[in-house]
Order: C-alpha cells, then structure tokens, then sequence
C-alpha cells in the first residue's frame, strides 16, 4: 500500500512539472487542446493570448483562453481551468506509463517453479 501512495505522489507531483514546463515555458499553446471542454458554440475557435507586464518587479507573462466566434464574439476561459484540465490529462499519460512499465516488467520474470518456491521456504 505504502508503494502504491509512493508511486501516486510521484506522479503527480511529476506531472505537475511536466504541466509547468510545458505549458507555461515551452507551449503556452497547449492550452488549445482544452478547447473542447471550455469553448462551446458560438464561440469554438480557441487562443491562448500572452501578456506580457512590466512593473518594479520585472517582467511577467499571462497567459489567457479565449474561444472567438467566426463574428469576433469571445469569451475569456482564463488560463487556470484549462491548466487543470491539462494537470488531470498529464497524471493520466503518466500513470498509464507507469502502469504499462509495470506490467512488462512483471511479463518479463519467469515465474518459480514449485521446487524453488519450497526451497525457498525451507532456507527462510
């Protein structure tokens, strides 16, 4: 059980940064593939908009959905649901890996005969 809580953890904590690294630091685009979960008609066309502030502090950079119509009617769906939405998709991707790795490694063990398995017993 402490295994399988270890493991869990572990994977979503990574898919957290893997969330972070990708959809803030190399593909704010990302965010796009959330569009048919936040945009609905009329406005189904999805953006992911950056905006970049200067202030005492330095620069900072937001990142926004927005889902458009083909008349420019849009709507703001912000950037933290979608942003879940992909933390949710990136856990999944993971522990699918995971559980896959798992079981290939589980095909590749041979498994005991039953004179080992006494053998076994008997040393213990």
């Amino acid at each position: 059980m402490r295994g399988v809580l270890a493991s869990a953890v572990s994977i979503v904590v990574t898919a957290a940064f893997a969330t972070i690294l990708v959809a803030v630091a190399i593909w704010p685009g990302e965010a796009k593939l959330t569009a048919p979960l936040f945009c609905s008609a009329p406005t189904t066309e999805p953006m992911v908009v950056s905006d970049t502030f200067y202030d005492s502090e330095g620069r900072s950079i937001n990142y926004t959905l927005y889902c458009v119509s083909e008349r420019g009617v849009l709507t703001d769906e912000g950037f933290a649901l979608p942003m879940l939405a992909l933390l949710g998709a990136h856990v999944l991707i993971l522990t699918a890996l995971v559980v896959l790795g798992a079981l290939i490694g589980l095909a590749g063990r041979r498994p005991d005969s039953a004179d080992e398995q006494v053998e076994r017993l008997r040393d213990s």
